[in-house]
């Protein structure tokens, strides 16, 4: 596995996402950040219904009330907590959670 960095943890707002397209020895991995005012999760940007990003702007995943992740294709809405789709075309699955390493810096790093 190869440690990518993404960002820096200050340079998320709260309530802010942010999209990142990394050059992996297996092709592009799309990730995403989304920050809440507890934390910052970690997702693949992979809608499990279709397999395509999320997003239908660059950084943009948020339903319009900005209280769950939308897929921009067909709707799908899933938790910001923990990734489970509870409305769509892929309710009960999940989006991918990647682990999220926070360096003393505040440089945030995944493994893949």
């Amino acid at each position: 596995m190869t440690s990518y960095f993404l960002c820096r943890a200050n340079e998320l707002k709260d309530e802010q996402s942010r999209s990142f397209s990394l050059d992996t020895a297996q092709g592009v991995f799309e990730v995403f950040l989304h920050k809440t005012q507890q934390q910052i999760k970690a997702f693949q940007n992979h809608c499990p219904h279709l397999g395509i990003p999320l997003n239908w702007q660059p950084n943009e995943f948020l339903s319009i009330e900005g209280t769950h992740f939308q897929c921009s294709t067909h709707g799908a809405l899933f938790n910001i907590d923990d990734g489970l789709c509870i409305a769509g075309p892929c309710t009960g699955q999940s989006l991918t959670p990647l682990e999220l390493i926070q360096k003393e810096d505040g440089g945030l790093w995944i493994k893949h």
